[in-house]
């Protein structure tokens, strides 16, 4: 452990300045990975663990009891059913006006920080590549100054650049690929909440 911390101390310390925007960028890709983590998994097991409940609340709307039916939504644990609870409270709204609202806020909700991904992965490269400008423009100066025979001060801004351009692809990578299955774990999300809206729907038009 304490090597590790030896390593990316040296690290930031020759890649000069613009690692620590790099390192912010690892950060926070790392506290939305959990973040996202946390809050699909929470969604899911809810949808699971309410399901009881939202087939209740399902079954007092097709009866026509609308009071019922969201006295059973507010009380399972299924975002389903508090999309529906919701819809269901707002009477002055047409139903299905009002279902489609609450839920395009929910599909809101889980889709937030896969922006913050998208743009580390885009931002990330380019830290890295003006750590490589930097660092060129350092040997140049270093170069001009003390001249070609002593590469020594030369070598520290030609590392400098090669340090922060290799961070940045690696905080990229870092986000790319738990990007792209956000995606994919969030458009099965989204589906699954259009099937249960569907379900919604339909039971209210087949009220008595």
């Amino acid at each position: 452990m304490d090597g590790a911390l030896d390593l990316i101390a040296t690290l930031m310390h020759r890649g000069g300045p613009v690692m620590w925007p790099i390192a912010c960028c690892s950060v926070i890709v790392v506290l939305v990975i959990l973040r996202k983590l946390l809050q699909w998994l929470f969604h899911v097991l809810a949808a699971r663990a309410g399901a009881a409940g939202w087939r209740y609340a399902l079954g007092a709307l097709r009866k026509g009891d609308r009071p019922a039916a969201e006295e059973a939504a507010k009380a399972s644990a299924s975002p389903y059913a508090h999309v529906l609870a919701a819809a269901l409270a707002q009477a002055e709204r047409p139903f299905a006006e009002a279902l489609e609202g609450e839920a395009r806020a929910l599909v809101r909700r889980l889709a937030r920080g896969l922006g913050v991904l998208d743009t580390i992965v885009t931002l990330a490269p380019m830290l890295g590549i003006l750590g490589t400008v930097t660092g060129i423009i350092t040997s140049f100066d270093l170069m001009g100054s003390m001249g070609v025979d002593d590469p020594t001060g030369v070598a520290g801004g030609i590392a400098e650049a090669l340090i922060t351009t290799a961070a940045g692809l690696v905080v990229s990578i870092a986000a790319l690929i738990p990007l792209n299955a956000g995606r994919v774990w969030h458009a099965a999300l989204v589906r699954a909440l259009e099937r249960a809206m569907t379900d919604a729907e339909r039971a209210a038009e087949a009220t008595p």
